[in-house]
């Protein structure tokens, strides 16, 4: 061995050593990190088969596909002294990095299940979708049928998006009694929508200057238009008189609360623990 590779041995030996420690460092924490952004299905009370474990996963995964939400599915036999509903939201809350999403939830501990929709998701899950989510649990959970249980509500969950139209609905916050309608809730636009909308400005500004100076071939600086000697002004007097008024007035029905034939659903929300509002609910078995 020669005198530069005596050298340079132990600097090579410190690069090594400093990479393997890279990666197994990276390897143990970004699975747990990735598993965290993308929980959908947490059998934490140890229900379900592996069989009916993969169904569930390949059931969300499609059901986020055709959503865009952030759908999970938990089950638990410690709900930490809180109750169903707070226990779902607040796992979605400390899970989830979407604003909208659905969680179907088997509380043994409190003997609920429970279904909670958040952001966008709550126009579709009103109090009647709510409702039939939890009667389809229910049929399969007092059978201890755990797997069909969150497979039945999360069908429903699907059914309510291919149904429900969101613009029809409105919610309810039964904290302060106030309502909002799909529009009110959606009037903000995006970051994108801004910029296109800036760049379709500007190209059509400039279309709209090269096609005048183009038109009229003019130099910028090389032309006045001699206002003060060619300009006049006339002005004329002019009055308007008020004949007669009429007033009419017209009674405007209020909306139907139910989503039965044709009116308006409502979803009652409220906030939870987490600080964001969610629409659903829970019941016992």
């Amino acid at each position: 061995m020669s005198i530069h590779e005596m050298r340079t041995c132990p600097v090579r030996r410190t690069r090594m050593l400093s990479t393997v420690l890279f990666l197994a460092v990276f390897v143990l924490l970004f699975p747990v990190q990735l598993q965290a952004a993308n929980t959908q299905l947490t059998d934490q009370a140890g229900l379900l088969t592996e069989e009916e474990g993969k169904e569930i996963s390949r059931q969300i995964e499609e059901l986020e596909t055709v959503t865009g939400w952030d759908i999970m599915a938990v089950t638990t036999k410690d709900a930490e002294g809180m109750d169903g509903e707070t226990y779902a939201e607040t796992w979605f809350d400390e899970v989830t990095k979407k604003d909208d999403g659905i969680i179907c939830a088997i509380d043994m501990d409190n003997q609920e299940i429970v279904v909670r929709a958040f952001g966008e998701a709550m126009y579709y899950i009103t109090d009647d979708r709510k409702e039939k989510i939890l009667d389809a649990g229910y049929d399969e959970i007092v059978q201890e049928q755990y797997g069909a249980t969150l497979k039945a509500m999360l069908w429903e969950v699907e059914a309510a998006y291919d149904e429900e139209n969101p613009r029809d609905n409105y919610l309810y916050d039964e904290d302060t009694g106030k309502t909002t309608n799909y529009q009110e809730g959606h009037r903000g636009i995006t970051r994108m929508e801004i910029v296109i909308a800036a760049l379709l400005a500007i190209v059509a500004g400039g279309i709209t200057a090269a096609s005048v100076i183009g038109t009229y071939r003019l130099k910028f600086g090389g032309y006045r238009y001699p206002m003060e000697k060619n300009g006049s002004v006339r002005l004329r007097q002019q009055e308007d008189r008020l004949v007669n008024q009429f007033v009419t007035h017209r009674h405007i029905p209020k909306e139907n609360s139910g989503s039965s034939g044709g009116g308006a659903g409502r979803s009652t929300v409220h906030k939870g623990a987490g600080g964001r509002s969610s629409s659903g609910g829970s019941r016992k078995f």
